[in-house]
């Protein structure tokens, strides 16, 4: 049966933005209420588009089982929420929020399932999808219990399919000569950065993940500095040296790696001439693949690869399963992939958890034990009792940084960042009441209904004074990088939307602003969406100043750290930044944070959100909510729901 028709539905621009990134909670369906896909979608439980989609493929086949209609319904709704697929074992037990188990198992029993093995069964035999055993372009897959739509599972056996062929890669040479130099020994405690270093540039893949202050900028460049420096000490001329790019997802995130690691490797034991071999500029990665009329394609692909050897990507906890499949697709074939970032930050907005997945079982799972001697051998690092017979293939591209060189033991932040990372909420409360210096806690009066914008604008004090003193753009920009207010939530008093119009009006009363409602010195803005044409993309932050000819322009800063101003006429969709999510905070960080919480408990309080918002702060962090909503935060996790887990880490996993 030819589906290209009914696959243009799931696979289109207009999909990915309907689908959006929260399940709604619900009131619980009445015993007399029927589970339907229409009674669900009354109930918020699922929407209109992931009915819609499900009962237009049906009806083209004459498909009428209720609980086939229903899987996939839920297969699309839990994509909106970030999930990869759904697995049917785990919803049967434990039905959608609202719903009772008894009335959802009977419901789906009236349909011929009445266990997971028979509604597996319904499924698989529907025409709508299709198996492992038997695979075909049909809208659904049903793998084991796992319910895919199809472009999401291609997505997923593209991650699969590169990483073991990098598995079977022999390892590249290594000069342990310039590891050592680079890596002085310093004490008896295994460096861990010397081993990531060794370890990714030993393999064609590697993911390096550490938290706030390990030194995951000095690591990289380090790397890089040996990837430069070793065709440097080769005589032979064949060897050329490596065409490497570096890449992250934002512009913000970009402009901070090419600022660390100008910085960083100026530093570096080496010679003049490989210092400025080393790369440093970074840029996002759809200006690195090219994009072509929106987020779906891109200049650069299997036909037309990138011109590169090594391409190191930062912030990857923010890359979602399609880009990284994108990515990968554009890499030649004798490319190396070098992967940075937090395993415990917020996964990405769109859906899946790709640097999670990888790094699942990182903190207990080392090395197996012929490569951990080997790495021995390179860094003459006491790691071999680190070697694990029964690691999983994909812990030999693995490497944790595990000590922060920011913070020390009487560091509020750091202590604060671990207890809320660990779920412990009893010392996350208990650091919040210890009276660190660099942590406050604001604890809103009972009834509170609105924010105290007035305090919270203290910290751009120093901003608006040098947009009063005209300052320039780059001074400006540092200064406004100094201080953050981050939101949970984007609706309500204590949502960035209104936390934004209250902080513009507050301004404009102490006659900071002439006018909030047009541009003014001083504005700043966050774009919304892509615009290739400008080469600007969803996140970069513009700060609106006068030209020099007194013209108002928005001034963004750009990858290699200059900046481009343009007519605030030529930005169609942006927001205010004053304030802004923790989500959008990814990949930035700010010597002062003040994270804002809602006074009402809500699905995206997670440990995740919190230890995002603390990790953006270096110097002072300020949590404004109560006691309840932290601890309940702190004891909330987010789990997405993906197949890279169960093939990568099965025993871990079990």
């Amino acid at each position: 049966m030819d589906f290209s028709n009914q696959l243009s539905l799931l696979g289109g621009d207009e999909l990915d933005n309907a689908l959006e990134h929260s399940l709604k909670s619900s009131e619980t369906v009445n015993e007399s209420d029927s589970v339907s896909l229409s009674a669900m979608q009354a109930k918020g439980i699922l929407r209109a588009i992931d009915c819609q989609w499900i009962e237009q493929l049906a009806k083209h086949i004459g498909e009428n089982n209720p609980s086939i209609l229903m899987a996939g319904a839920l297969c699309s709704a839990y994509l909106g929420a970030g999930h990869i697929c759904i697995d049917l074992a785990m919803i049967w037990n434990k039905p959608p929020e609202g719903i009772e188990r008894e009335q959802w198992q009977g419901s789906l029993a009236n349909s011929g399932a009445n266990s997971v093995e028979t509604w597996c069964d319904v499924v698989g035999a529907s025409a709508l999808v299709s198996s492992k055993q038997s695979m075909s372009e049909r809208p659904m897959v049903l793998i084991g219990t796992r319910l895919y739509l199809f472009r999401y599972y291609q997505y997923e056996q593209q991650v699969l399919h590169y990483l073991r062929r990098q598995f079977d890669v022999p390892p590249f040479d290594v000069d342990a000569h310039l590891i050592t130099q680079l890596f002085p020994k310093q004490s008896d405690n295994v460096d861990w950065q010397k081993v990531a270093v060794a370890n990714a540039a030993s393999l064609p893949f590697a993911v390096i993940s550490g938290g706030p202050g390990t030194g995951k900028t000095t690591t990289v460049t380090k790397l890089l500095a040996l990837l430069v420096a070793q065709p440097f000490n080769c005589s032979s001329t064949q060897n050329k040296p490596l065409r490497i790019e570096l890449a992250a997802p934002t512009g913000k995130a970009a402009a901070r790696l090419t600022e660390s690691i100008s910085k960083a490797k100026a530093g570096l034991p080496l010679s003049d001439e490989i210092k400025q071999a080393i790369p440093d500029q970074a840029s996002t990665l759809h200006r690195l693949l090219g994009s072509d009329f929106g987020r779906s394609r891109f200049k650069h692909n299997r036909e037309n690869p990138l011109h590169l050897d090594v391409l190191l990507v930062d912030e990857v906890s923010m890359v979602d399963l399609p880009m990284m499949a994108k990515l990968i697709d554009a890499l030649p074939s004798h490319a190396r992939l070098i992967l940075l970032g937090d395993k415990d930050q917020l996964a990405s907005v769109e859906a899946g958890s790709v640097l999670g997945d990888l790094s699942f079982g990182i903190e207990n799972v080392y090395f197996q034990p012929e490569w951990a001697r080997r790495l021995a051998s390179l860094t003459s690092e006491n790691i071999v009792s680190f070697g694990n017979a029964s690691a999983p293939p994909i812990s030999k591209a693995l490497t944790l940084l595990r000590t922060s060189y920011r913070f020390d033991e009487n560091s509020g932040i750091g202590y604060l960042a671990k207890a809320m990372n660990a779920g412990d909420s009893r010392g996350v409360l208990n650091c919040l009441q210890s009276g660190y210096g660099d942590v406050h806690w604001c604890i809103p009066d009972e009834g509170q209904t609105k924010a105290d914008i007035a305090t919270l604008a203290k910290g751009y004090d120093d901003y608006w004074e040098a947009v009063k003193q005209g300052a320039d753009i780059n001074e400006l920009y540092h200064i406004f990088s100094r201080y953050q207010i981050l939101t949970a939530v984007r609706q309500g008093e204590f949502g960035v939307e209104k936390i934004n119009a209250h902080l513009e009006q507050y301004f404009y009363q102490r006659g900071r602003v002439k006018d909030p409602h047009v541009w003014y010195p001083g504005k700043a803005v966050m774009l919304t969406r892509n615009d290739s044409a400008l080469g600007l993309f969803n996140g970069d932050i513009g700060l609106c100043m006068e030209d020099q000819f007194e013209r108002l322009r928005v001034w963004f800063m750009q990858s290699d750290g200059t900046f481009t101003g343009l007519l605030p006429s030529r930005l169609s969709e942006f927001e205010v930044v004053f304030s802004m999510t923790v989500h959008k905070s990814q990949g930035s960080e700010f010597e002062r944070v003040a994270l804002l919480l809602p006074m009402k408990p809500s699905p995206v309080l997670t440990r995740e959100l919190l230890y995002t918002g603390i990790t953006r702060a270096k110097k002072e962090f300020s949590l404004w909510g109560s006691s309840s909503l932290i601890r309940t935060a702190a004891e909330t996790s987010i789990q997405r729901y993906s197949g890279l887990i169960d093939e990568l880490w099965p025993k871990s996993k079990a």
